[in-house]
């Protein structure tokens, strides 16, 4: 199976929407470099143990548990092709919620994107395609980042858009996935690894055919590895 790593070249202007958003994910994540059309090609904190005597009442068994927990970090960093994929609960833009993890055993398509951002308005058309293309073997999930339900709802039914759409308004799906720019399109194998990224967009017509040979490809190195020797 080959994987990789794609960026698709902007020739369009840098958006300047990032506003606050710039200050929550610092260098890491920067929302302003929006992707256009292309060539294809915690600190982790520490307790102290200040209990001597306190375990008759419990506070060394906590102290215990909030060391345990303070050394759980989360992953950070950008993600990289071969990566195990980084689990998330999101709220989905029709109130429900959705868990990346009860995904897992599909090919996964995770894309970030903003109602702002001119190449992911306009690749968006190729989703509905792909959902019904694929069906169940393909699980598509676009996250918007940073902007309010009301306003991701209504350019959805607008649109008339019935694919899954996450809310992540504080970044906190985002600071999972860091890039430098958006749109920005993570595909994630049926064996729960990070199998391409891609960074912009081109036409939809143009991702469409993409995203196909995309997930093709992990379809039919899923079903090579599941054939009897």
């Amino acid at each position: 199976m080959k994987i990789r790593k794609r960026v698709f070249q902007s020739r369009a202007s840098k958006a300047g929407k990032g506003k606050a958003l710039l200050a929550m994910l610092a260098l890491c994540f920067v929302l302003t470099s929006c992707g256009g059309e292309a060539d294809m090609d915690s600190e982790n904190g520490r307790t102290e143990d200040t209990s001597s005597s306190g375990a008759g009442n419990g506070q060394g068994a906590k102290e215990d548990q909030a060391s345990e927990d303070a050394g759980k970090s989360e992953p950070t960093g950008p993600v990289e092709v071969g990566d195990d994929y980084r689990d998330f609960t999101a709220t989905l833009a029709d109130g429900s919620s959705f868990t990346l993890s009860d995904h897992a055993g599909t090919v996964i398509l995770l894309n970030f994107w903003a109602t702002w951002c001119g190449p992911c308005v306009g690749e968006m058309p190729a989703f509905p395609m792909l959902v019904e293309k694929y069906g169940d073997d393909l699980t598509l999930l676009a996250v918007n980042l940073g902007e309010n339900a009301e306003g991701v709802q209504g350019f959805l039914e607008k649109k008339g858009y019935g694919f899954p759409v996450a809310l992540d308004p504080e970044l906190e799906i985002g600071s999972l996935y860091p890039s430098d720019g958006i749109p920005y399109t993570v595909l994630i194998g049926k064996d729960g690894k990070i199998a391409s990224i891609h960074l912009g967009a081109d036409k939809a017509d143009i991702m469409y055919e993409f995203y196909c040979g995309e997930i093709d490809e992990l379809l039919e190195a899923e079903a090579e590895s599941t054939e009897p020797q």
